[in-house]
């Protein structure tokens, strides 16, 4: 794998200095505009180059010349067009004969990008020009087309070590660092000025291949799945399946959070446990002058963690003039009509009821705008296409529509505020996205004595909400998190599969969740059903976790009643089909089961990914090609052509990226522990950043590595 600068400056002295500051670079020779004399001189100072001119009829013979004296000279390479006359590439053919160390790149560029089997084509004639390395770099215009060029890797016309494939354009920009995971024998970077659309800086892309990450550990090395790599397999009586428990939901819990600071009294939330996301609406909470204390219940023998959050109820919300949402995109959009309702009831300067919602990190780069259009049809006062968005006060309409296409979270936070006014409300909700978050709202609010229900037609939703409705405290257990759960479900489904290969059968457990449940991401259980693997559900004893007998705290009981430990076992794994439009968060480690499948497997619902901590189908195209698997886009699905976990894998170490994405991290982790043991020549996957995981899931990683936490 090299990473080749190219120099396109028009000084002399510059280019000079350029190819001696980099081991490996291309002189494009068309946009030096060096004279014959000088391009001998600066090959003089790195013969490690590639020498590309891409002439017009006009500078035909100088381009000639130049390419000549580079052969000459020994260089690395020379790069021609595929269209190049047949004189001019006898000519150089000729030379190369006497000079067989220097390499010809035959190399097909295009302001458009055609169809897979036109590049396939493309390659072949690359080859049949006697190239000794295929260069197709299309422009690409969408993810979808950037996608498509990288298909070639997989072709049987060409081979990968020589085969440079990837797109040019903004759009490409992420397949210039992934086709060096397929193979890709060099890639370019920009010296200083880019030399084409897309290209990184040298220095940036030599970081993201090459830096110095968390190493992904194989599965012999975790206590939680090492068991199934053992060749041996125990007997029944002493055989002891392997577990995990789950932290709860952070989508219950900011929910569950926010509606106890509206309420009159004191909730406590049990089986708890913290990551990022929450400890940003406890912030909040706190800032709106509620009592929030962490403890362990001493009434269960288990000692279970539990949170108690005591509130004079929304009307005596502390007059704070900033609600910070962290990185949180749900507490952000739950925020934004929770605080508009907040501050018009706020008797003040116009000064002191206005409130400004923000938040950091990949927060601040998400697009609002059409949040703020839902706010604005509801009666919201608001201002703010990003964060921070301004907020003035609200007079709530009777009856608005909006469109939920982009998120059901806006939904969210306006389910919270209706049932509070003076009057009833008729909402529509067109265009409805991730409706089991809806339903899982409407769960959480009716423990907090809030009714509300809605009628469907297609995606469209109509509530009718009644007014004048009261939040009261309660006692609540919360769900363990799906999300977080279908990472280890997918884990222990391939480790499964790695044990019956041993003959050592093992199957693998999930303690404790809640099923059937409104979370989303309990369709994991449907997609590895569909994939072959055998599921049991057994119920569990929901009393450890929340005595019945426990009256200690004035407030309602409300426990979530279907416990269940979930079993996952599986000889081998089919591909899939599945519709992610209300599970967005579930594409990444879709992904990962998806390559360990034998078959091609489709994702519908790629729209649902553009506005996440990362583009997220930017980056699951991007690292996962890192690792060596083949997948691309068509229309609205990610397709994944499964080879039974068997990856290209032609580095010894793989750097790929979080990209500050707490769902890749940990998809890119599940894929990467297994990948040996399905006939992937042996090679380091490491990750640059792991405490993004920290946002949803601390512990990840510790229970990777103990068995039956």
């Amino acid at each position: 794998m090299m990473i080749c600068a190219s120099i396109g400056e028009k000084d002399f002295g510059k280019c000079r200095q350029l190819l001696s500051s980099f081991r490996f670079c291309e002189l494009r020779g068309d946009l030096c505009c060096l004279s014959s004399k000088e391009v001998e001189e600066v090959l003089e100072e790195n013969r490690n180059t590639i020498f590309t001119y891409r002439f017009t009829e006009s500078d035909k013979n100088i381009s000639l010349e130049q390419t000549l004296l580079a052969i000459e000279k020994g260089v690395w390479g020379v790069d021609l067009d595929l269209g190049v006359p047949s004189d001019y590439l006898s000519a150089v053919r000729k030379a190369l004969a006497k000079h067989p160390a220097t390499k010809l790149i035959i190399s097909w560029h295009s302001d458009s990008m055609p169809e897979f089997g036109h590049l396939r084509k493309i390659a072949e004639d690359c080859k049949k020009k006697g190239a000794d390395i295929v260069k197709v770099a299309p422009t690409a215009k969408t993810l979808e087309e950037a996608s498509r060029v990288l298909r070639l890797y997989f072709s049987d016309e060409v081979e990968r070590d020589r085969l440079i494939a990837f797109a040019q354009g903004e759009a490409g920009r992420w397949t210039r660092l992934a086709c060096l995971g397929l193979g890709c024998p060099v890639s370019y970077a920009s010296s200083g000025k880019a030399t084409a659309e897309g290209q990184f800086n040298y220095e940036e892309m030599s970081r993201q291949a090459n830096g110095i990450p968390y190493h992904i550990d194989d599965i012999s090395q975790s206590g939680l799945f090492s068991r199934f790599c053992e060749k041996s397999s125990p007997s029944k009586k002493k055989r002891k399946t392997a577990s995990v428990c789950i932290p709860c939901s952070k989508s219950i819990v900011q929910r569950a959070l926010l509606a106890a600071a509206i309420s009159n009294g004191q909730s406590v939330l049990r089986n708890f446990d913290s990551c990022q996301d929450i400890k940003s609406a406890i912030a909040f909470v706190r800032k709106c002058g509620c009592v929030v204390k962490s403890t362990r219940d001493g009434s269960s023998a288990r000692g279970e963690k539990m949170l108690i959050v005591r509130s004079a109820g929304i009307s005596k919300w502390k007059s704070f003039q900033t609600a910070e949402a962290g990185q949180s995109a749900l507490l952000l959009r739950m925020l934004l009509p929770l605080c508009a309702y907040a501050s018009s009831l706020r008797n003040h300067t116009a000064i002191s009821s206005r409130i400004t919602v923000t938040g950091d990190g990949s927060l601040t780069r998400r697009s609002l705008v059409s949040d703020i259009q839902s706010l604005k049809s509801a009666g919201v006062k608001c201002n703010g296409t990003t964060v921070p968005v301004t907020l003035s006060g609200a007079s709530f309409r009777k009856a608005f529509t909006i469109s939920g296409k982009d998120s059901s979270q806006t939904v969210t936070g306006l389910l919270m505020v209706l049932p509070m006014l003076r009057h009833d409300t008729l909402l529509t909700v067109e265009d409805a996205s991730s409706i089991p978050y809806i339903d899982l709202t409407i769960k959480v609010l009716g423990a907090f004595g809030i009714t509300l229900d809605y009628k469907r037609e297609g995606r469209t939703l109509h509530f009718e909400i009644e007014g004048r409705q009261s939040y009261s405290p309660v006692d609540m257990f919360l769900e363990s998190d799906w999300s977080g759960a279908s990472n280890f479900l997918v884990g222990g489904a391939i480790a499964s599969v790695v044990s019956k290969r041993l003959e050592n059968h093992q199957d693998f457990t999930v303690k404790k969740m809640d099923s059937p449940s409104a979370q989303a991401d309990e369709r994991i259980l449907e997609v590895l059903s569909r994939c072959g693997v055998d599921i049991k559900s057994e119920a569990t004893d929901r009393n450890e976790f929340s005595p019945v007998s426990d009256f200690r705290y004035d407030t309602r009981r409300h426990n979530f009643q279907n416990l269940a430990d979930i079993n996952v076992e599986a000889k081998t794994l089919k591909a899939f089909s599945f519709d992610a439009t209300d599970s967005p968060d579930l594409f990444p480690i879709l992904t990962t089961l998806a390559v360990y499948c034998n078959g091609q497997s489709r994702i519908n619902g790629l729209h649902r990914l553009q506005n996440k901590e990362s583009n997220r189908a930017e980056t699951i195209l991007l690292e996962f090609s890192r690792m060596g698997y083949a997948l691309h886009i068509e229309e609205d699905e990610l397709v994944i052509d499964g080879n039974g976990g068997v990856a290209v894998c032609p580095e010894k170490r793989i750097l790929c990226s979080s990209h500050n994405d707490h769902r890749i991290a940990m998809a890119v982790i599940i894929c990467a522990m297994f990948r040996k043991h399905f006939n992937t020549e042996p090679g380091d996957v490491l990750l640059d950043d792991i405490d993004c995981i920290g946002k949803s899931f601390p512990t990840f990683v510790e229970r990777l590595q103990i068995n039956g936490q």
